[in-house]
């Protein structure tokens, strides 16, 4: 493991200790902290940005990464990602990307992304075995992260706002 790997562990460790008796925290499968750090750290390589390592009281509200433009993202991170998942009620970030974890060997893989806007506007469902109503897009549906690769280079706009 290299020296920001170590830093990712370290903090995702962190979390969990500073978050272990929160309402608000949502322990959706082993090693919970480990596995979102993990998904964040590959975006982070993929887009030439670092995670964020702190470990915040009260949580990082929904956003993981700032992109230019002041895009906000939110990596979500599952071993066996079959949905983008989004908590009914809590705040949106502009874009969402889902990955997989990989407990063989820490890693995880960007597997696509969508706009918050499509996220809410998606249908609702309560995952098995947990209470909380998300917002879901089958895995199968979200864009191709090349596309977001791309955009990102070229700067053009990624989210259709609503208008106000």
């Amino acid at each position: 493991m290299n020296p920001v790997d170590d830093l990712a562990m370290q903090a995702a460790v962190s979390r969990t200790k500073l978050h272990a008796s929160h309402r608000s925290q949502r322990q959706l499968s082993d090693g919970y902290d480990h596995v979102g750090m993990a998904g964040e750290l590959a975006f982070g390589k993929a887009f030439g940005l670092m995670p964020d390592f702190d470990s915040l009281a009260s949580g990082d509200k929904g956003v993981d990464f700032v992109l230019p433009l002041a895009l906000t993202v939110d990596v979500k991170t599952f071993r066996k990602p079959r949905n983008l998942v989004h908590e009914v009620g809590k705040p949106f970030a502009d874009l969402y990307v889902l990955a997989q974890y990989n407990d063989e060997d820490g890693s995880s893989r960007l597997l696509g992304w969508a706009t918050g806007w499509d996220l809410a506007q998606a249908p609702t469902m309560t995952l098995p075995g947990h209470s909380v109503l998300n917002h879901c897009i089958p895995a199968s549906e979200l864009r191709p992260m090349e596309h977001l690769l791309k955009k990102r280079l070229v700067g053009m706009p990624l989210v259709k706002r609503e208008k106000t």
